[in-house]
């Protein structure tokens, strides 16, 4: 049988299609796991010039969910979900039970919210950001990261956390 018959053509025309692709991991609530997910990220991202920055977004978002939800608590776990486009799209979704994840000010005088930067870090390696979601049924914090834009180009300025 000749390659023409199977309609695929060549492994890059398949791997690169038009079509995004997507994955789906769910990992226990653990701090351990957030470096599980962290690498996965990368690995996925493998060669598009921005896998570290891929995989700060999934530590600073997985990191919040174990701390800062019922994600951390016993049983807890939290999801991960990633679409390879050139914009791509990397969510985590947490079990609720903590605060409205909110960005922290730069202000000088202003008074932090719970833990650190990891969302003004995260709103500064994406294009835009947002969270859907309730503290009853868990929040998923999403970014999307322009892939065209190399890593070394960061924007000055702070992106809005849209919900």
């Amino acid at each position: 049988m000749n390659n023409e018959a199977w309609g695929l053509g060549s492994p890059g025309e398949w791997l690169w299609g038009s079509a995004p692709m997507r994955w789906r991991r769910v990992y226990p609530g653990r701090a351990d796991q957030v470096g599980v997910a962290r690498v996965f990220a990368a690995t996925l991202f493998e060669g598009t010039g921005r896998e570290e920055d891929v995989a700060v977004v999934v530590a600073e978002l997985a990191t919040n969910a174990v701390r800062h939800s019922r994600s951390g608590k016993e049983r807890g776990w939290f999801g991960l979900e990633v679409t390879l486009a050139d914009i791509a799209y990397i969510a985590v979704t947490d079990l609720g039970g903590g605060c409205v994840p909110t960005i922290r000010s730069e202000m000088p005088g202003c008074e932090p919210r719970v833990g650190g930067y990891g969302l003004l870090t995260v709103s500064k390696l994406a294009l835009k950001m947002g969270m859907h979601g309730s503290a009853a049924n868990g929040f998923t914090v999403w970014a999307d990261m322009d892939l065209r834009r190399p890593a070394h180009h960061r924007p000055e300025r702070q992106v809005t956390l849209a919900s």
